[in-house]
C-alpha cells in the first residue's frame, strides 16, 4: 500500500476539517511496507487473535494513531482525505433497468458453482472516475467511489453503486443516491468499517438504527448491501463477524438487508485464510437469513508482484465459482505499486490478472 504523501499526512493528523469532508477513501493497496508489521488481520487468518497489531514501520504514526493501539485490525492510510461531495447533477449510463429488492430469505448457501470469468460479478474501487476507462471491454460490470454519486462519466457498461459511507455523509446522501438509481443504479452499499474506529466507526445498534432511517426507504427501488466489516476478529472492540451478528442482533428482523458485505486484507501467500474467511462470512451471512454476499474491498499487504497477481488469479477464480459471492472489487484502480494500473491507460500485472 503506497506511502501517503508527508502534506496529505498533516491534513489527516492536524485537520479536523478534512476529516469531516463528504467522501472518505483509504487503503491503499500494495505498500512498500509488505509484511514489515507482526498483522492479526481476521477469522480467515491462522495468526487470528484478538491483540493489537503492531503497525508497520513505514506506516505514518499520526495517521495510525486513531486505531492501531486499540484494534486488532489496523487500515491501511486512507488514500484521498479530502475530496468535494460529487454533483448529485452527474449522470451514470447503464445498460442494465432497474430492478426492485426482495427480502433475502435464509439459506444456508453453497459454496461452489461453475467457475465463469466473465460472470458479471467483478468490480472496480476508484477515486478517479477517468482512470475506469482502461478497464473498457474487459469483464468488468460495476463500479463504486465510497460515495453517492459517481464524480464523473463512467462508461455505460459499468452499473455504478452509490454508497452511504458513515454518518458523516449523510446530508449528500438523500439526493446523490436519488440521482444514481434515477440513472440506472440497482443497488446500494451501507456503512464502510463501522467496525473501524477511522472509518464510519458506529456501535451495531447505532449503525442499525441509522440503516433502518436511511436505507431502508430505498427497498423495492434497489438492492441493499449491509455495512462492510473488516476482517478483524475479536469482541473489545467488537469486529468482523462479531461486529456483522451484534448488528443483525440489534436491527430485531426491521433492518433491509438483501446482501452482506465485507473485506479482506492479507498477505499474498495467505490464500487458504482468504477462502476460509469467504466461506465464514457466507455462513454468517446465512445464518442472519442472507443468502448472497458481496466482497468490497480485498488487497494484499506484502507479497512481490508475482506473487500477488497469482494470488488474485486464484482469489477471483475462486470468487467466480463460489455462487454466494455475487460481486467482487478488488482494492484498487489507481496508479502505481500493488494497484491495478501501471499508468493512467495501461493495466499493471496486478490489473492483467485481475480482469483475465
Amino acid at each position: 500500500m503506497s506511502p501517503i504523501t508527508s502534506n496529505i499526512v498533516t491534513i489527516l493528523a492536524l485537520s479536523s476539517t478534512a476529516l469531516a469532508l463528504p467522501r472518505f477513501h483509504r487503503h491503499q493497496a500494495g505498500s512498500a511496507w509488505g509484511g514489515s508489521g507482526a498483522w492479526n488481520w481476521g477469522q480467515g487468518s491462522d495468526s487470528t487473535t484478538a491483540a493489537a497489531v503492531t503497525t508497520p514501520a513505514a506506516t505514518s504514526a499520526a495517521a495510525e494513531a486513531t486505531s492501531a493501539t486499540t484494534e486488532a485490525y489496523s487500515a491501511p492510510v486512507t488514500t484521498s482525505a479530502a475530496e468535494t461531495t460529487a454533483s448529485a447533477s452527474v449522470t451514470v449510463q447503464t445498460s442494465a433497468s432497474t430492478t426492485a429488492s426482495s427480502a433475502a430469505s435464509t439459506s444456508t448457501a453453497s459454496s461452489t458453482g461453475s467457475s465463469d470469468s466473465s460472470s458479471g460479478k467483478l468490480g472496480l474501487s476508484y477515486n478517479t472516475a477517468s482512470l475506469l476507462s482502461a478497464f473498457d471491454g474487459t469483464s468488468a460490470s460495476w463500479a463504486y467511489n465510497w460515495a453517492a454519486t459517481p464524480d464523473g462519466t463512467i462508461s455505460s457498461d459499468l452499473e455504478f453503486v452509490p454508497m452511504l459511507w458513515g454518518l458523516k455523509t449523510v446530508s449528500a446522501w438523500s439526493d446523490g443516491v436519488a440521482s444514481s438509481i434515477a440513472s440506472g443504479s440497482k443497488h446500494v452499499l451501507s456503512f464502510n468499517e463501522p467496525d473501524l474506529s477511522s472509518q464510519a466507526n458506529m456501535q451495531p445498534a447505532d449503525a442499525a438504527a441509522s440503516h433502518i432511517e436511511y436505507l431502508n426507504p430505498l427497498a423495492g427501488q434497489v438492492e441493499i448491501g449491509s455495512p462492510a466489516v473488516t476482517n478483524g476478529a475479536g469482541t473489545s472492540p467488537l469486529m468482523g463477524i462479531d461486529w456483522l451478528n451484534s448488528f443483525f442482533d440489534s436491527c430485531d428482523g426491521k433492518c433491509q438487508v438483501d446482501f452482506v458485505a465485507f473485506h479482506w486484507y492479507d498477505a499474498a501467500s495467505n490464500i487458504e485464510g482468504f477462502k476460509s474467511h469467504v466461506q465464514d462470512v457466507i455462513d454468517a451471512a446465512a445464518q442472519n437469513g442472507v443468502s448472497k454476499v458481496w466482497l468490497t474491498e480485498f488487497g494484499t499487504t506484502s507479497g512481490t508482484d508475482d506473487e500477488k497477481a497469482a494470488f488474485i488469479t486464484e482469489a477471483t477464480s475462486f470468487l467466480d465459482s463460489t455462487s454466494a459471492v455475487e460481486r467482487y472489487a478488488y482494492f484498487m484502480v489507481g496508479e502505481g505499486s500493488g494497484q491495478l494500473l501501471s499508468s493512467s491507460s495501461t493495466l499493471s500485472t496486478l490489473g492483467l490478472a485481475y480482469v483475465s
